[in-house]
């Protein structure tokens, strides 16, 4: 039984990586939750060789480690001289407007395979957050192996729905050091609930000094895993009193506590004491709310409404312009809700039967799920734009135990290892569907236009050496003021076009009076022009703005 559950965990990884890859090749450079400034954070690293202190780089406040193994593996990739770094921000985006683009940023010829200079090395740290992403797979996989050794099917059940979620599939194909920080800490929880069941006092100081190894790289990756520390020495404090009782187990946890504390003091005590000098505390808070944009107001009930919906459709999928079906959603909460009551049915029945390292275990899982929530209830009453699935996922292997066990609950019998498997299935056929369902769409080049499409506008001629404006169409003759012309026009490059030329559109009243100009790609944010497929006439709609004093 071991040896095929092995072989399905392979299975399951060998899927997760396959799709990762497939959702970072979908997925534009820097169109993903701040992955821009997380990878510049990189290039300032790996060209500096020091951590940036100014606010010139948005996640400058955030810890290293990530951002050091990116740099370190992207290291020596210069850009190209005809090519050099830059990004640049679509101005025909418009969150308010359901008919504006959705991607934030125009996309260059420079980002297409065979990927060169900055391009290669973004996607060389796209990779490292797969690698993450794999890690982060296999250690829920491990906390269920403890947790539950006798019972594979639900281990591989919460494997597998990790795996297959398709928002931790999308940030584990981009770059960002929650990614990392999920990892560290599902490592962490893993390696508390082993300590757990040790029964020697060497087996504990082994496992005491692995928790402060990844204790010290999780402090290391982000701040939410200052959440790991009193899990940690609480776990270490009941492995050894429960082998050793209260005198000599006590002497013991302290000995314990010395190798995991010190070693995690070791190995990340220099960032917080660095902190401490340059902004006055360890963990640089003068910076951060200087850095981000904050938040006035409290924590009213319509800010935790926003909250709470935002996290938990973001948990599954969920970023600008990327949305499930509506009824997906209520899909995945009926049976969320589904898998928290047989959860609590299970915990209620079974409690008194469970051996004591599962019910110490349990209760530590939520003592660390209490922590991080608390947490980012603090995090959102400071800054905007918390509303993230993403920053819970260090939760990730306690919502998938909860998942599993609840839905394991409900199915006895014969008909378990078909409910589960076809939960798992479920999720891995929403996982293949996302990218060219609901990811593709959001960023697809500018759509090809029809000859009958082209007859309905009014014919023009305009050059502008390679590229010609076929024709313009209006949707309405008429706009009040405060309202938005829509305006269609229609390209065509004769040959492939080296440069990403750009359009200004001025719009004037009856009289020739100006009144306002839009200015972007002639695509409306679609594409850039050296990616125009010569002779293809492409459609353009174009939101003009009437101003209200017009």
């Amino acid at each position: 039984m071991r040896d095929r559950s092995c072989l399905a965990l392979t299975g399951i990884l060998l899927l997760f990586v396959a799709l990762a890859l497939w959702y970072s090749l979908t997925i534009p450079l820097g169109e993903a939750p701040d992955e821009v400034p997380h990878f510049t954070y990189i290039r300032y690293l790996a060209r500096h060789g020091r951590l940036p202190t100014t606010t010139e780089e948005h996640e400058a406040f955030q810890p290293p480690l990530y951002y050091a193994l990116g740099a370190a593996l992207t290291f020596g990739i210069e850009d190209r001289p005809e090519a050099p770094f830059a990004v640049r921000h679509n101005a025909h985006y418009d969150v308010t407007d359901p008919r504006a683009p959705k991607n934030l940023l125009l996309h260059t010829a420079d980002e297409a395979w065979p990927f060169r200079g900055w391009a290669l090395a973004w996607h060389l740290v796209r990779l490292l957050s797969i690698f993450c992403g794999a890690v982060t797979v296999w250690a829920v996989y491990q906390l269920g192996r403890v947790l539950f050794p006798a019972q594979p099917l639900i281990r591989l059940t919460m494997a597998g729905l990790t795996a297959f979620t398709p928002q931790f599939l999308f940030m584990s194909a981009v770059v960002n050091n929650d990614n990392a920080a999920t990892a560290l800490s599902a490592l962490a929880l893993w390696q508390m609930a082993a300590l757990l069941r040790e029964k020697e006092h060497t087996r504990i100081v082994r496992r005491s000094a692995w928790l402060g190894l990844l204790l010290g790289l999780g402090l290391l990756s982000k701040a939410n895993a200052i959440a790991l520390l009193p899990v940690v020495g609480l776990a270490i404090l009941i492995g050894e009193v429960r082998q050793g009782g209260w005198r000599r187990g006590l002497g013991r946890a302290i000995v314990a506590g010395l190798v995991a504390f010190g070693l995690a003091a070791l190995i990340a005590g220099w960032y917080f004491v660095r902190n401490w000098r340059l902004f006055g505390d360890p963990l640089g808070w003068s910076f951060v709310v200087q850095i981000n944009a904050l938040r006035e107001g409290g924590l009213t009930p319509e800010v935790l409404l926003w909250l709470f919906r935002g996290l938990f459709r973001s948990f599954w999928l969920g970023w600008i312009g990327i949305q499930f079906d509506e009824f997906l959603y209520w899909i995945i909460g009926g049976l969320s809700l589904a898998g928290a009551v047989g959860f609590f049915a299970w915990l209620i029945r079974r409690w008194s039967r469970l051996d004591a390292s599962v019910r110490w275990t349990l209760g530590l899982l939520a003592l660390h799920a209490t922590i991080t929530l608390a947490s980012l209830l603090h995090w959102t009453a400071t800054v905007l734009g918390t509303d993230q699935g993403r920053l819970i996922y260090p939760l990730l292997p306690t919502v998938m135990l909860i998942l599993a066990r609840g839905w394991a609950w409900w199915a006895r019998g014969r008909a378990r290892r078909r409910v589960m498997g076809g939960l798992v299935g479920g999720m891995l056929l929403l996982a293949v569907v996302t990218p060219w369902r609901y990811i593709g769409p959001v960023h697809a080049p500018a759509p090809v236009a029809g000859q009958a499409e082209l007859d309905a506008a009014t014919p023009l001629d305009v050059r502008w050496g390679d590229v010609r404006l076929l024709a313009y169409r209006l949707e309405s003759n008429t706009v009040r003021p405060g309202e938005k012309l829509v305006l269609d026009l229609y390209w065509q490059a004769d040959r492939p076009v080296d440069r990403d030329l750009m359009a200004l559109i001025k719009l004037v009243d009856e009289e020739g009076r100006f009144l306002m100009y839009a200015d972007g790609s002639p695509t409306a944010g679609r594409d850039t022009t050296d990616r125009w497929p010569p002779g293809v006439p492409l459609a353009s709609r174009h939101l003009l703005a009437v101003p209200a004093d017009a």
